[in-house]
């Protein structure tokens, strides 16, 4: 009798701890220009906000900057100074109501620089103002989502995301935000639903897809995640969340070959993140090759170090 062969099992990656660079199913704020119109169509990702990793060896977030104890009185909404001496009070009263009647552009702007110094909770703050004023608000409404998603306060991010799609329905980063934090209350079918939704409006939108596909590897659904990480891979080459993604699945499904080749490519990307090094390492394992497997295991050892 000849003998039995053993399945190939899936390599199964360790957690590691340290920061990655990933930002897919991560909201992401819009753009705080000038104008406050309720719509945006380029929209910037801050390092503020990560989103939530499964326990099937998805990434671990970037470290979020550490939130404000407080909100300073001087970050919130308010009137505007009083008048100097020597002005009759009508056209005081008139100047107030000029400035009542400015565009939200410049709290927008201040509330994301607040962001990028890591004061949230004063952001925040400053983001309910506007709403106070204006409750139909969209850049308020996402970036509020997005910065409570953050928090991982997700049921307060969720409710402001919901607000911000009834604004404006067809709005593929609205929608891709709020299948974000649905994602991290485990609501995958909703989720899913959203992307649906937003990928009806913008068929080829690489984050929709990007964002599908890492549902679908969350869910367990390698087949069908490898197949949309296939589909932004061979779009956009220099998406390293998408290839390290594909490369997770395709270890999953026992393509090891493929998977070194992706996973490769995620690592070059990804330069100071342990995670594709440290499965890299695992892969080589697996083809015999111990000292290109060492190298691998040392680089991820140094990226999680401190």
């Amino acid at each position: 009798m000849g003998r039995r062969r053993r399945k190939k099992r899936a390599l199964e990656v360790e957690p590691l701890q340290g920061e990655l660079l990933s930002e897919a199913m991560s909201p992401r704020e819009f753009a705080s220009d000038a104008d406050s119109t309720e719509s945006a169509t380029e929209p910037e990702p801050t390092s503020a906000e990560r989103s939530e990793p499964s326990q099937d060896a998805v990434p671990e977030p970037a470290v979020r900057p550490e939130p404000a104890a407080s909100a300073s009185a001087s970050s919130r909404p308010s009137a505007p100074a009083e008048e100097a001496s020597g002005r009759d009070s009508h056209e005081s009263a008139r100047d107030h109501a000029a400035a009542g009647a400015r565009p939200a552009g410049e709290p927008l702007t201040r509330a994301r620089s607040l962001v990028e110094r890591g004061r949230i909770h004063e952001a925040i703050q400053l983001y309910l103002g506007i709403l106070t004023v204006n409750p139909s608000n969209l850049k308020a409404r996402n970036n509020l989502g997005v910065l409570f998603d953050g928090l991982k306060q997700f049921d307060a991010a969720r409710d402001h995301l919901e607000a911000a799609v009834r604004i404006e329905p067809d709005n593929v980063e609205v929608l891709t935000n709020l299948a974000s934090t649905l994602t991290s209350l485990a609501r995958y079918e909703d989720a899913e639903g959203m992307l649906r939704r937003a990928q009806r409006v913008d068929p080829d939108d690489l984050r929709v897809h990007l964002s599908i596909g890492i549902l679908y590897f969350r869910r367990g659904m390698y087949a069908q995640a490898e197949t949309e990480l296939r589909w932004v891979c061979a779009r956009d080459r220099d998406n390293g969340l998408a290839f390290y993604y594909r490369g997770e699945s395709l270890n999953r499904l026992g393509r090891y070959d493929e998977a070194t080749q992706a996973m490769e490519r995620a690592a070059e990307l990804l330069p100071d993140d342990p995670k594709p090094a440290y499965t890299l390492g695992r892969l080589y394992d697996c083809k015999h090759m111990p000292e290109e497997a060492a190298e691998m295991y040392r680089r991820a050892r140094r990226l999680q170090s401190p």
